[in-house]
């Protein structure tokens, strides 16, 4: 997780959070903000953090999108399905055992719609 990579970056420095907000010139709440996941830095901070706390770019990019399509998207089976039709479009291939993994999330999800209705009765 971003949150993690970050945290654990900044310690191995051996730097403390007001010492790193100093050096990228963001605010020191905002670091404890991204390093418990309460937070989202923008792709230019993002940069910054990376270079300074000599984390793997391309690491931290791809947490960094998780993070962003985990506090915008609710991953249902709709969003997985429409993620998946996407990812062929674009001429990405799923394996049949993802298929079968959106199948059975597509089952759980009409479980979890009749217990829903089922106590509303």
């Amino acid at each position: 997780m971003m949150k993690d990579l970050l945290k654990k970056g900044r310690e191995q420095k051996e730097i403390s959070t007001r010492t790193l907000s100093k050096i990228i010139n963001v605010d020191q709440a905002l670091i404890s903000k991204y390093e418990n996941g309460h937070r989202i830095p923008t792709l230019e901070i993002l940069n910054k953090l990376a270079i300074t706390l000599e984390i793997d770019y391309n690491q931290l990019l791809v947490a960094w999108y998780k993070a962003k399509l985990l506090n915008h998207l609710d991953f249902n089976s709709q969003t997985i399905q429409a993620i998946t039709e996407i990812l062929e479009e674009k001429g990405i291939s799923i394996s049949k055992d993802d298929k079968r993994d959106n199948k059975i999330a597509d089952i759980l999800n009409e479980i979890e719609n009749l217990k829903f209705k089922l106590n509303k009765l």
